[in-house]
């Protein structure tokens, strides 16, 4: 017998780490985005999301600055020189030193924690850093000598030489916020501000929009997302695969006329709700493969035309969704969403039995239907859309598609999900 005490779908599970997990994700992408202003002033020539590091800043003259961030709670010790997370950095900067001589300027250990400094010990990674840097290199030290064994160690467990961990060290900066996980956000939106005197000229609700559409574009960028159409990768090429890494570049590589549109998109009068195209895709999906929604479009004998709308559509409100959440939290976005889901699968119910006819396609004049349904809710409809249009509406019918709650046409196996 199952009762509601012994049933987990019934209790909330207050220990889950994922809205915490989601911050830790915010707070790096934020910090990206922060590096994107720089692009406006020329300080930076490109900066790169998840290619080598966390974040891969190129300069004027072709040299970079390597990224990593880390987050950790404050009820946890500060990072010391022992742990893994930082000698796994300081092991991926000495790869690059050596994969890529005199292009690197600097590296960056970054953390809304610190660093312990308790004792200068072998814990203390401040101390070693700036030992190594007085020292320039660790000739003449014996096997025991502190330096020897931190370095000697980092190369044993990472495959480096000595001479590449000495030169990341004498490159390594140290930075450690010691603040909660909000405050790059708060700081994007007051360097916002800063550009151009939009502080003077624009409200702090615009303000906050251009720093959540950065946010999404260093997201974007963060994924294995194509820096262009699926089209592209079957254009005349001999090497298909040469071609979809040059795309995937591509797509984490962000550069001022990105950022400037970006912008220009988000100072527009009602943005907050812009749609978005899905030109971005997921890289995962090719070669050539139908996504669930897709495929069900398809054999319900929707129009192609109407794919693609529903496929920017169903982007549009993935996008908003992850503005709520940086926004207003993840409890709150996933509210908005799943009672938005809920409001759109009755009518998506209403509309297919209003037009199916089975063993026949009727995709088609389902949408229509739909489409109609969803215009005369928005019109008189008391609950709430949180000022989302009928095409935000329309992306919800295609998300409840993708989770195959909602069909358009008879029930048949999908090639996408085996």
């Amino acid at each position: 017998m199952t009762t509601a005490s012994l049933d987990p779908g019934a209790v909330l599970d207050k220990t889950d780490p994922g809205a915490d997990t989601q911050a830790r994700f915010s707070y790096q992408h934020c910090f990206a985005a922060l590096q994107c202003l720089r692009l406006l002033s020329g300080q930076l020539e490109a900066v790169y999301c998840e290619n080598h590091e966390d974040i891969l800043l190129r300069k004027p003259g072709g040299t970079y600055d390597a990224l990593q961030v880390k987050t950790r709670r404050f009820d946890l010790e500060p990072f010391k020189a022992t742990d893994d997370a930082v000698k796994n950095s300081i092991g991926r900067f000495a790869k690059l030193e050596s994969a890529y001589p005199a292009r690197f300027d600097n590296f960056h250990f970054i953390t809304n924690h610190g660093f312990w400094g308790e004792k200068e010990n072998g814990n203390n990674l401040a101390y070693i850093r700036a030992q190594i840097c007085e020292r320039g290199n660790l000739d003449g030290l014996t096997k025991a000598h502190l330096l020897k064994k931190f370095v000697s160690g980092l190369c044993g467990e990472h495959g480096c030489d000595e001479a590449h961990v000495v030169a990341a060290m004498l490159k390594l900066f140290l930075l450690g916020q010691q603040t909660d996980l909000e405050r790059p956000y708060k700081d994007l939106r007051e360097n916002v501000g800063d550009v151009r005197d939009y502080r003077r000229t624009q409200t702090f609700h615009t303000l906050t929009r251009v720093a959540d559409n950065l946010i999404y574009l260093c997201q974007q960028a963060s994924s294995c997302v194509l820096g262009g159409s699926v089209a592209d990768l079957y254009s005349l090429v001999m090497d298909f695969d040469a071609q979809r890494d040059a795309l995937l570049l591509a797509g984490k590589t962000i550069t001022a006329d990105r950022v400037e549109e970006v912008i220009r998109q988000s100072l527009v009068e009602g943005a907050d709700n812009l749609l978005v195209s899905s030109g971005g895709v997921s890289a995962d999906a090719l070669p050539p493969g139908f996504d669930v929604m897709v495929e069900k479009l398809e054999h319900g004998g929707l129009q192609m035309a109407r794919v693609d709308s529903l496929k920017d559509f169903k982007k549009s409100m993935e996008t908003l969704y992850v503005k709520w959440v940086h926004r207003y939290g993840l409890d709150e976005a996933n509210r908005r969403l799943q009672h938005l889901k809920t409001l759109v699968r009755d009518d998506c119910v209403e509309a297919q039995l209003s037009v199916e006819q089975p063993g026949q396609k009727y995709a088609s004049a389902m949408y229509t239907a739909l489409r109609q349904m969803l215009e005369d809710r928005l019109r008189t409809s008391t609950l709430p859309v949180f000022d989302c249009a009928r095409e935000h509406l329309l992306g919800t019918a295609g998300i409840l598609t993708e989770e195959c709650t909602v069909w358009w046409s008879d029930r048949f196996d999908l090639k996408a999900v085996r």
